[in-house]
């Protein structure tokens, strides 16, 4: 049994409760009355030493007296010191999941952190799923199953509903029962111990009653299995969070001013865009957004269109629009006049203010002209009850339109309460999402925005900004080393600097100097006017601790200077630091910042933005997390105003696509090395033909391992959320032929190699691999195909040259379960080149990592008249599993030792 597997915790047959009991009020009382008066058709025992029957059902007095196998226990009995002793009751059952609630968990159990511990190697050492502790339970409503302490029966329904706060939970199910929401599941995680976020958007990722899953979180604590999973599904269904504690300070001090701003917040709403999840701020807005997004197609933009029966509801509207980022559309010139003399506006302008008793045709030849303008994204139709207003013949009216006009999205906002209840219950029933107030709509609007936004953003495919450069990793692993092994974890500038260049960051001219006759060589080299800064790590703000003197000017000033930064460095106790001699800046430009930092959650980040001393005061910045392509480092870049405000100058353009390859740089040097705590890079000067470093500070992590590695079962450096392209892997075969080729992993880039490559192929090869005789050759599609997540799947692709050209000639993938023990694998090989030892060259390396990474059964399905692929599984060592009508299961067990 695979403790990954949850299809038999959330469709138990047989189901114990321990703590079961006739007191109502009691978690016991609760929790067996909802499972046996909601229709729930498997079997529920309840487990109470004190008592022969509970609610007039027979009880059992310890688990081991039901004769047959359970499927899931729920410890429903308070939390006492027998919770272990229960656990290994279950595990020696055999049981396959359990749920312990335990309310409160850490303020009722004594010495909780280790109580903790020991449940979670009793879960590990019987290998049963656990929920909890200090959860409220799941509901599946489809099932009528109420595993939980919820006392009202929800609602059938697509979204799933995954809460990290018990109590919390309680108000968000009473809120969605009283709205008629529908869920699939409802799942509360407690203390999350075992099962967690990731695995429930696995879980719900597959699952076909599920459309949307919605989150309330208030910390991950596995920030990368987190990102898999919800990169997996992001195109498939919205993945909405609510992340509480945004201003929550951090616990752990930061020396540098990346580290600084650098803070959980920023840090987690980074992820979310690279997960391709939605974030809102409040927690009505989860089912709002969710909603919306269920029945209308999300917008391609952020100009919004606006039609009404009341002026002022429309400036509330608007004034939201404008502050959560969105825009006022202009209506085209044709749309104009159109809208002249054809509907009742004294102005015919974005709002549209229709008279206060307009009537449903005029709001239907408003929305059908408005609708078709190009400069508009998606409409926002709202109507007051005023007198002479028709609220339901008018709701008919748009209900019917916006079905006829799927192409963008449509909200309304029918503002009152019982005189426009019937025509918020038609648009309801016609699946047109509406809202109480303007700011619920404008704000959901934006949501579907930012969700499209972070979706198109996977869907990019990058261009390759960095070719042929050879990083100078050996001397940065040599400067970590040395440094680390004389105990110290902040490096001197010098050594900062020396690790930048290495990776052709470059730096700006600078000598030190330990003595008066070193200044003099270091101003005769440099010249007038110059800086001088202190180097020493006891002291890493040096602006800001008096370490820095700017435009020096003369002899007199270069020496006394000097001296009052040796001064400096004896009162922090370091009587040896060097004085640094840079020329001073006077070319008129611009400071930026580039930093990193190891957030414990989410591992390295980097941050872009304004720098110098404007750094922490303006907050002009923004996170991402590495690796970083040139795609993704421009998303970054756009996020902030400094770039924003550049790109307005077309003299800027070459810096700014330089600045471009810095970040790049930056982010593989973030990779490349887990020792790297924290980086800062502040400022970067650049001007319109020049960048380069003024300062730069490190501090090290002497814990990390001394080199980026990969873990036995895993294929992503420990230090980063994000597998990066493991170049590692890359490997030089010989053909039957003789031709040289190389086998890869796939890239983004690959893009046009791969449409090429299926555009080759012929109609049999196409169906031999797919099933199916064609291929849609969309950029929606092969981006899929080309932008994999390491982490899950194993993609390689085999290269060959004719003269200076590269082309793809065949691909293999083994896409891993979230458990990565089970992988299916699949090839394609171009017409031309089948036969000449390629798909065996390239099943065989895949099946060799495979191995490396902990997988243990590799399988296929092979078409019956695929007589090739069928003899090359039998000579690769896979059997027979299962045989079809028209296709053959065939799998292989790997020996991973």
């Amino acid at each position: 049994m695979s403790i990954y597997n949850l299809d038999y915790f959330f469709n138990p047959r047989r189901i114990a409760v321990i703590g079961a009991d006739n007191l109502p009020g009691t978690m016991g009382y609760t929790v067996f009355r909802n499972l046996i008066t909601e229709g729930y058709k498997g079997i529920v025992y309840p487990v109470n030493p004190q008592s022969d029957s509970i609610q007039g059902v027979e009880a059992y007095k310890r688990l081991d007296d039901i004769s047959k196998e359970i499927d899931l226990v729920i410890l429903a009995n308070e939390c006492g010191t027998n919770i272990l002793e229960l656990l290994e009751e279950c595990g020696q059952k055999k049981v396959k999941g359990v749920i312990l609630m335990c309310p409160d968990f850490r303020t009722k159990v004594k010495d909780a952190m280790r109580v903790e511990e020991e449940i979670e190697k009793i879960h590990r050492k019987y290998g049963f799923r656990l929920l909890g502790p200090n959860t409220l339970g799941f509901i599946r409503p489809g099932i009528n199953l109420n595993a939980s302490l919820f006392k009202r029966k929800l609602n059938k329904g697509s979204i799933a509903l995954i809460s990290q706060s018990a109590t919390l939970s309680i108000a968000l199910l009473d809120r969605g029962a009283d709205k008629n929401i529908g869920f699939s599941y409802f799942v509360a995680l407690g203390s999350d111990i075992d099962i967690d976020f990731a695995d429930l958007i696995d879980f719900f990722g597959v699952d076909p009653s599920t459309r949307a899953i919605v989150i309330y979180m208030q910390s991950i604590k596995n920030g990368r299995k987190f990102m898999t999973s919800a990169r997996s599904f992001a195109f498939s269904k919205p993945i909405v969070v609510v992340k509480s504690g945004k201003f929550v300070e951090s616990l752990e001090i930061a020396l540098t001013h990346s580290g600084l701003l650098a803070g959980e917040d920023k840090v987690y709403d980074s992820a979310f865009k690279r997960a391709g999840a939605v974030r809102v701020d409040e927690t009505l807005d989860m089912f709002y957004i969710t909603e919306t997004l269920s029945k209308q197609r999300r917008p391609r933009g952020k100009r919004l269109a606006i039609i009404t029966n009341a002026g002022a509801p429309a400036v509330t509207a608007v004034d939201g629009l404008l502050k959560s980022g969105g825009e006022l559309a202009e209506f085209s010139e044709d749309t104009v006049k159109q809208l002249e003399g054809n509907v009742p506006a004294r102005i015919i302008r974005n709002p549209l203010d229709l008279i206060s008793n307009a009537k449903p045709e005029d709001y239907e030849k408003s929305l059908g002209i408005v609708l078709k303008d190009k400069n508009v994204d998606g409409v926002l139709v709202m109507l007051t009850p005023s007198l002479g207003a028709e609220p339901v013949e008018t709701a008919t009216k748009v209900a019917r339109l916006a079905k006829d006009h799927p192409y963008k999205p449509v909200l309304t906002n029918w503002m009152g309460a019982e005189l426009v209840r019937e025509g918020r219950e038609v648009l309801n029933l016609q699946g047109i999402p509406t809202f109480v107030t303007p700011e619920q709509a404008v704000r959901t609007f934006m949501y579907m925005y930012r969700y499209d936004l972070n979706l198109k953003l996977l869907l990019e495919t990058p261009q390759t900004i960095l070719n042929n450069i050879n990083f100078n990793k050996e001397r940065v692993a040599d400067i970590i080393e040395n440094a680390i092994s004389e105990g110290r974890t902040i490096p001197t500038f010098f050594e900062a600097s020396e690790i930048l260049s290495a990776y052709e960051i470059p730096v700006i001219l600078t000598k030190k100097a330990d003595n008066i006759e070193e200044l003099r060589n270091a101003i005769a080299e440099i010249g007038y006017p110059l800086a001088l800064k202190i180097d020493t790590p006891r002291i890493i703000h040096k602006f800001r601790e008096g370490g820095v003197i700017l435009d020096v000017r003369d002899e007199i000033e270069a020496v006394e200077g000097f001296k009052w930064l040796k001064r400096l460095a004896e009162e922090h106790g370091d009587a040896h630091a060097s004085v640094i001699i840079q020329p001073m800046v006077i070319t008129y430009g611009y400071e930026i910042a580039i930093g990193a930092k190891k957030d414990p959650t989410f591992g390295s980040v980097i941050l872009f933005g304004t720098g110098g001393n404007l750094l922490e005061a303006l907050e002009d910045y923004s996170i991402g997390l590495p690796p970083l392509n040139q795609t993704l480092t421009k998303r970054l870049m756009e996020e902030t105003k400094i770039y924003r405000y550049l790109q307005k100058y077309p003299y800027y353009e070459n810096i700014l696509k330089k600045l471009e390859e810095t970040v790049v740089k930056f982010s593989y040097l973030i990779s490349d090395f887990p020792q790297i705590k924290e980086f800062d890079i502040n400022p970067v000067f650049i001007t319109d033909s020049e960048i380069f470093a003024l300062d730069c500070s490190i501090i090290f992590d002497k814990t990390a391992p001394k080199q980026k590695t990969v873990v036995k079962g895993e294929f992503c450096p420990p230090h980063l959320s994000i597998c990066p392209y493991p170049v590692h892997l890359y490997k030089e075969v010989e053909l039957k032929d003789g031709t040289k080729a190389i086998v890869r992993p796939i890239k983004p880039e690959d893009e046009g190699m791969i449409a090429a490559l299926l555009g080759r192929c012929s109609e049999r090869t196409i169906s031999l691999r797919f099933f199916q005789r064609a291929i849609d050759l969309r950029h929606e599609n092969l981006v899929r195909f080309c932008q994999v997540d390491y982490d899950r799947e194993l993609a390689f692709v085999c290269v060959v040259k004719k003269g200076d050209e590269e082309k793809i000639v065949s691909d293999v993938r083994l896409s891993r379960d979230p458990d990565g023990i089970d992988a299916e694998m699949a090839i394609l090989v171009e017409d031309e080149w089948q036969g000449k030892g390629v798909g065996k060259a390239l099943c065989s390396y895949a099946i060799e990592v495979a191995r490396d990474l902990g997988v243990k059964r590799i399988w296929m399905d092979i078409l019956r008249i695929n007589t090739y692929m069928i003899g090359l599984s039998e000579r690769l060592g896979f059997k027979k599993d299962r045989v079809e009508e028209d296709s053959i299961k065939v799998v292989l067990h790997i020996d991973s030792t």
